[in-house]
């Protein structure tokens, strides 16, 4: 099989890179093509998306893997900026359709939210990306009405990586917030609940968010910028709660984005809890399909920094709360999201399982 994606081996894309390690194991004649030429170590060699063409089909590569909407819009020749939103963001210099037609290659892919994926992309296009794909998964809801045998499917994570570890307060509760400068990440309502609750607690930072610095150091935060996977597990493992007050992106929000929701939990909010941090956070999209209000997080409604404050108040106020949350949100995400479990079921999906050996 092969792997086409655009930034590859990229490891803060994290699902992305994590998904093609367990590939390999199970694959190991797996090949990788990407877009970009990228520098992060991986344990086989990463070829140039141009030379698909000729190396694939010299390998006899049966089938294609690939994620996002706009991505495989591109490769599966399903693109142009006239073809309504989402499409506007494929580009028309990469299909790869011609190569695996005539090799007879199915393709295989991942929709998650975000990737060009807007609640008006018109769903004819969506529809003809699924068309010319052997396989969809999928973990949005809207994509599932418009392709009804799409298959199911979560985020993977690396949960023996992130392992859970217990904690014992003795100090102040240290909440850690983790993603990009966007405003649906909610970075902006944790900081007013952060000033409404008071001084009783410490606070982590993690992504690029220097232009909140004038608040974030009267709050006494400690800003981290973007973490390498050793650093930011162990900066989670010394947090107790982390906090994901996510939020749909709206047009007052000026971003560009209107519409996108991200899928919950965020990947972020998952690493956090797999180590051991009780999850507090909104769920914009009213997903209930992994996680339980009240048994696998704590849950506040978006935009709302009152809520959070309240929220906060709460889980720091009663340790055992706060330990029985997070010890049953890590166990659901060990037993749901692993990325072993995740890439099992979809190389069986695909008719390719090969147990690593």
């Amino acid at each position: 099989m092969a792997v086409v994606d655009s930034h590859f081996p990229w490891i803060v894309s994290g699902f992305r890179y994590h998904e093609g390690e367990e590939l390999l194991r199970h694959r190991p004649d797996t090949l990788f093509f990407s877009l970009y030429e990228m520098t992060d170590p991986f344990p086989t060699r990463v070829y140039p998306l141009a030379e698909f063409p000729t190396r694939a089909a010299a390998a006899g590569v049966t089938d294609v893997y690939m994620v996002f909407f706009n991505w495989a819009a591109g490769i599966l020749g399903v693109a142009g900026p006239d073809g309504g939103r989402g499409l506007d963001t494929a580009r028309k210099d990469i299909s790869l359709l011609p190569t695996m037609t005539r090799w007879k290659m199915r393709g295989h892919i991942t929709i998650y939210p975000g990737g060009g994926l807007f609640p008006d992309t018109p769903q004819s296009a969506v529809k003809e990306v699924a068309r010319r794909s052997a396989t969809v998964f999928t973990s949005v809801a809207e994509v599932m009405k418009i392709v009804p045998d799409a298959v199911p499917t979560t985020v993977p994570i690396p949960s023996n990586f992130y392992e859970f570890r217990s904690r014992r307060l003795a100090r102040k509760p240290r909440l850690v917030f983790v993603g990009d400068d966007r405003p649906r990440k909610g970075l902006v309502t944790l900081l007013e609940a952060m000033e409404l609750v008071g001084p009783g607690y410490e606070l982590d930072v993690v992504g690029p968010h220097e232009r909140h610095l004038a608040r974030l150091e009267s709050l006494g935060a400690r800003l981290h910028g973007w973490l390498e996977p050793e650093q930011l597990r162990q900066v989670l493992w010394e947090c107790d709660i982390i906090v994901a007050p996510a939020s749909g992106d709206r047009p007052e929000d000026g971003y560009g984005d209107t519409g996108i929701i991200d899928g919950f939990p965020t990947t972020a909010a998952r690493l956090g809890m797999l180590t051991g941090c009780c999850l507090v956070g909104s769920n914009p999209s009213a997903d209930g399909s992994l996680l339980e209000p009240g048994l696998h997080y704590l849950e506040f409604p978006e935009r709302d920094p009152v809520g959070l404050a309240r929220a906060l108040q709460q889980v720091s106020a009663d340790d055992a709360l706060r330990d029985r949350i997070a010890m049953a949100g890590a166990e659901r995400l060990r037993s749901r999201c692993d990325v072993g479990h995740v890439i099992a079921s979809k190389l069986e999906q695909m008719g390719l399982w090969r147990p690593a050996s």
